[in-house]
């Protein structure tokens, strides 16, 4: 009761949208999350799907939000990201592995693997964004899930204001496998915070093909429709 006395006077409010949070939530205001615009997982989405075209042979593309500059969605992203919040990304990711469970995924997955930062930006940032979203989806999964098996081994700068084959180019031979036979024969999750051009996704696909996995797949926490 005390609690609920304290809460009252001193609410914890969602990070996002500034309203108060009820009682169990943490973070974000579900309400606020449930408004945010989402792919619809039970279809194929062309779109994503065509995005790595020609590029990496991807079963299943999926993304849970629908990003759009100064969104909702990438208020969210910030926070995860920026602002030292992983937690929020193991909450979203939980979401986003509930929902895929909801349009018939589960079971359709053997290992979820984050994209990595280099150490050096990693040590600086304090963690992995990617790590997180992976580690609370493979929870609703039920799944495996490994951040140390991809490795980025090239530091390179940002990507942010680079073009598309600018992009590509800055992506290559700049991630490794750790523990190859930890793939082989396994239907693989890519899991990332955005979707942009798909350079790092690809780049990474290819070295679990050749490393023997069965099948790559693709998801992220978020991407442009």
């Amino acid at each position: 009761m005390f609690n609920d006395f304290i809460s009252l006077l001193f609410p914890h409010c969602c990070r996002i949208s500034n309203i108060p949070l009820a009682r169990g939530e943490k973070y974000i205001s579900t309400a606020y999350a449930n408004s945010l615009p989402k792919y619809d997982l039970h279809f194929a989405n062309k779109n994503l799907e065509r995005k790595f075209s020609g590029l990496v042979n991807a079963k299943h593309v999926v993304a849970y939000y629908k990003f759009s500059k100064k969104s909702g969605v990438q208020k969210i992203l910030h926070q995860i990201k920026y602002n030292n919040l992983p937690e929020v990304g193991e909450l979203t990711g939980r979401w986003f592995g509930y929902a895929l469970i909801e349009a018939g995924y589960q079971d359709k997955f053997d290992l979820l693997l984050p994209i990595p930062l280099h150490k050096a930006k990693k040590r600086k940032r304090g963690y992995n964004q990617s790590d997180y979203i992976a580690k609370g989806m493979a929870e609703a999964l039920q799944t495996k899930w490994s951040g140390d098996i991809l490795q980025r081994i090239v530091n390179t700068h940002t990507q942010t204001k680079k073009g598309r084959a600018e992009r590509f180019s800055n992506t290559e031979n700049i991630y490794t496998i750790q523990s190859p036979k930890r793939v082989v024969d396994q239907r693989i999750l890519i899991v990332d915070d955005v979707i942009t051009t798909g350079a790092t996704i690809t780049q990474c696909g290819h070295l679990l093909y050749g490393a023997g996995c069965k099948e790559v797949n693709i998801a992220a926490l978020a991407a442009a429709e």
